[in-house]
């Protein structure tokens, strides 16, 4: 009986720091942890592998989720300018398609998808090669200064071990 109450108590305390798909990130909890949300979040990617989106984008959902559990409405913004950016094209929809469709669920729900322009200059692809979801930055850095100078709190992604 006593191990019943010790496991349901440990269950309600830390049942905040369990998540469904195992994601979990430092700056997140601490977010969460806080009295006040940020302005915003804005998740950066810089990627080459050529699945990024595969583990990305379900990385993303459940930290925005996380984040919409504790602050309700919090805006979240993406940006990638990494090679992971060239995987949003609409030719390549069908290699992660699993992905594309959490992120175009991602877009309905309001979050915000940058690609860098010049990076994009740089291997000749034009604009109208993304999806719709996708605005085109002029830089992906500077659009990630530009967050942050909003009261945006910057999340580095990295690729889970």
């Amino acid at each position: 009986m006593l191990r019943s109450i010790i496991l349901a108590i440990c269950l309600v305390l830390f049942s905040p720091l369990i998540h469904a798909d195992g994601y979990s990130h430092p700056h997140i909890d601490r977010m969460i942890a806080a009295d006040e949300p940020p302005e915003g979040v804005v998740f950066e990617l810089v990627f080459w592998d050529d699945n990024t989106w595969s583990w990305a984008a379900p990385m993303i959902t459940d930290l925005r989720a996380q984040l919409q559990n504790r602050f309700p409405g919090l805006d979240v913004a993406v940006v990638s300018h990494g090679g992971e950016q060239f995987q949003l094209l609409q030719s390549r929809v069908d290699e992660q398609p699993k992905a594309i469709a959490q992120l175009l669920s991602l877009a309905d729900d309001g979050v915000d998808f940058h690609v860098c322009g010049t990076h994009s200059e740089w291997n000749d692809v034009p604009t109208s090669e993304y999806l719709d979801i996708v605005n085109v930055s002029p830089s992906g850095p500077a659009q990630v200064n530009d967050y942050i100078a909003l009261g945006y709190r910057l999340i580095v992604l990295r690729k889970p071990e």
